[in-house]
């Protein structure tokens, strides 16, 4: 791996302007503060690669536009997605971050050892904020959104199939709307008690008998969150036939809001899985439109056999 410094003045830069951004809008005092630390060792690891940077010859020069876009980002992404995923995307941010810097030091053996030095210090104080954001992480309990984000996921996949299959025998929008509107109340209706019944079960299992009102309330909060984001999920792919747009536009309509919200629905499950977002966003789209182009062939086919026109 080429070592080059101007880069990594340019991505610590990014870093610390991030933690500084999120810190100064945070209103969880303890969130704002680790973020603060974080920004001010960040601060020092600016230092390092400038320094750096100047040893070889080379000019420090950021990009301020560039840097400001990127972490005005994660401030933004807050804002919309919320703590929970937000300190998830921190944490994925700083494992990269240490393997980038970690096959640095392997690749690069002709390092003095004032560089090796702190090259290693800025890998372990990448560790320990992984550590700190792990802790911060199970501090603000992101299951609630962990069961919006996959109801949400879950509706767009089926409905979808559902849809497009309806749409290989029916012409009518508004009996696809029906259609598609009755498939997502079912989901929504078994996706919460689902989510109900396998809470509860999780939460009695562990619980003592004293704690029976707080894993019911447990129960009842996941369940209501699926459902509500299954729910919330249905829209997408049904929306094109509320607006009565009708044969191959509808169809291509409702695929194309389904993709858009399939990737930025699987890209939210990549980050509380921990792999990569864009490879599970693009994944979960490929996933979605698969099962209902498949979906659409049964339609087609039923339509030809039965000789449905309505």
């Amino acid at each position: 791996m080429v070592l080059d410094p101007r880069k990594e003045v340019r991505n610590e830069t990014v870093d610390m302007l991030t933690y500084r951004i999120l810190a100064s809008h945070e209103r969880d005092p303890e969130l704002s503060q680790l973020m603060q630390r974080l920004a001010d060792v960040e601060s020092r690891h600016v230092a390092f690669w400038a320094s750096f940077t100047r040893q070889m010859g080379l000019e420090v020069k950021p990009s301020r536009f560039r840097t400001k876009l990127l972490a005005k980002g994660y401030s933004i992404f807050r804002r919309f997605f919320g703590l929970s995923l937000t300190v998830k995307l921190l944490e994925l941010h700083e494992q990269t971050a240490i393997r980038e810097y970690s096959r640095l030091l392997e690749e690069n053996p002709g390092l003095s050892p004032e560089q090796k030095t702190g090259l290693e210090k800025i890998i372990n104080d990448e560790k320990d904020h992984e550590l700190e954001l792990i802790n911060e992480e199970l501090r603000v309990n992101p299951e609630g959104v962990r069961d919006a984000v996959y109801g949400m996921s879950d509706a767009l996949v089926e409905v979808l199939a559902a849809v497009s299959g309806l749409a290989g025998v029916l012409i009518r929008p508004l009996l696809i709307t029906i259609g598609g509107l009755i498939v997502g109340a079912s989901g929504t209706l078994s996706m919460g008690a689902g989510a109900y019944v396998s809470t509860q079960s999780e939460k009695e299992l562990s619980a003592n008998s004293h704690e029976d009102k707080r894993a019911h309330a447990s129960a009842l909060k996941s369940a209501l969150i699926t459902s509500a984001s299954y729910f919330v999920g249905v829209f997408p792919p049904v929306l094109p036939y509320i607006f009565n747009a009708s044969g191959i536009l509808g169809l291509l309509l409702s695929y194309a809001a389904s993709a858009i919200s399939l990737f930025v629905v699987g890209s939210l499950v990549g980050i509380l899985s921990g792999v990569n977002p864009i490879h599970r966003g693009t994944e979960m789209v490929a996933i979605g439109i698969g099962a209902a182009l498949a979906t659409h062939g049964i339609g087609l086919l039923a339509n030809y056999y039965l000789h449905v026109n309505v």
